[in-house]
C-alpha cells in the first residue's frame, strides 16, 4: 500500500510542477523497478503524458529516464489486464513521432528501446495515391483506379480517372492498428477500367515495417512487371505511420 501511495506521491508533484524532470523520473524508475505491480496502477498510467512531454522538451538525460520510465511500463503490457494495457499504450502513443525521430537521429543508446516501444503501440497507416505515370496504352485513354490490399481488410477502391498517361488521385486511404502490423505487405494495383487496352498496369509492394519506423515515406514506385518498352510505368505515393 505504501509504494502505491508513494508512486501517487510522486505522480502529484509532477502535476504540480507542470512538468517531470530528472529527479522525479530517477525516483518513479527506481519505484517501477523495485515494485513490478506499481506499473499496472493508475498512478503509472497517470504519469504517462507527462512522460511523452520529457521525451519532447527535456534535456537529453530527461529523455532518457523517460525513456527508460515508459520502457519499464511497456514491460508489463504482456502480462496487466487489457483495460491497463489500452489505456497506457493509447497515453504512450502520444509518443509515436518522437520515437520515430529518436530512432533515425537520436543517441544510438536510445534506439533499442525505442524501436521496442514503438513496435507495441496503437497507431494509423496512411497511404495517399498521388498519381500515376506513363500509363500509356495504344489504343483510347486509360480509365485507370488503384486497388489497395492489406492483411485480411477489405480492398480499397480509388477513383476511376480518365485523364490520359498521368492520372491525378490524390486519395489518403487509413487503417487503424492496435499495434504495427509486423510484417505485413500493402499490395497496389494499378487497373484499366476502360474497354480498350490493357486490364492491368502492374503491381507495386510495401513492406510497412519500414514506414513504421521511419515515420513518412514518399516517393515514385515502379509498378511490376516492367515496361518493355518505353518508360517504367510507376505510380507517386506517400506513407505515414502516425498516432492520428
Amino acid at each position: 500500500m505504501m509504494d502505491v501511495l508513494h508512486a501517487a506521491s510522486i505522480e502529484k508533484d509532477i502535476w504540480a510542477s507542470g512538468s517531470a524532470n530528472e529527479e522525479y523520473l530517477k525516483a518513479l524508475n527506481a519505484l517501477l523497478s523495485n515494485f513490478p505491480r506499481l506499473r499496472v496502477t493508475e498512478p503509472a498510467t497517470i504519469c504517462i503524458p507527462h512522460l511523452v512531454t520529457s521525451l519532447k522538451t527535456g534535456s537529453e538525460a530527461t529523455q532518457e529516464a523517460a525513456l527508460d520510465s515508459l520502457y519499464l511500463l511497456r514491460q508489463a503490457w504482456t502480462a496487466c489486464p487489457a483495460e491497463v494495457f489500452k489505456a497506457q499504450s493509447v497515453a504512450a502513443s502520444e509518443a509515436i513521432p518522437l520515437l520515430q525521430y529518436l530512432i533515425q537521429s537520436g543517441p544510438p543508446r536510445f534506439q533499442e528501446k525505442a524501436e521496442l516501444l514503438l513496435q507495441c503501440l496503437p497507431g494509423t497507416l496512411t497511404v495517399t495515391i498521388k498519381r500515376g505515370n506513363n500509363l500509356r496504352q495504344s489504343v483510347g485513354n486509360a480509365s485507370a483506379f488503384c486497388k489497395l490490399t492489406l492483411g485480411n481488410n477489405p480492398a480499397r477502391l480509388t477513383k476511376i480517372v480518365s485523364t490520359g498517361e498521368a492520372p491525378e488521385w490524390d486519395e489518403a486511404f487509413a487503417w487503424a492498428f492496435d499495434s504495427p502490423p509486423k510484417g505485413q505487405k500493402l499490395h497496389i494495383s494499378c487497373k484499366n477500367n476502360s474497354k480498350f487496352g490493357k486490364k492491368s498496369f502492374g503491381k507495386v509492394t510495401i513492406q510497412i515495417d519500414r514506414v513504421v519506423m521511419l515515420g513518412s515515406v514518399a516517393g515514385e514506385y515502379t509498378l511490376l512487371p516492367e515496361s518493355k518498352s518505353g518508360a517504367n510505368r510507376n505510380l507517386e505515393i506517400e506513407f505515414q505511420w502516425s498516432n492520428k
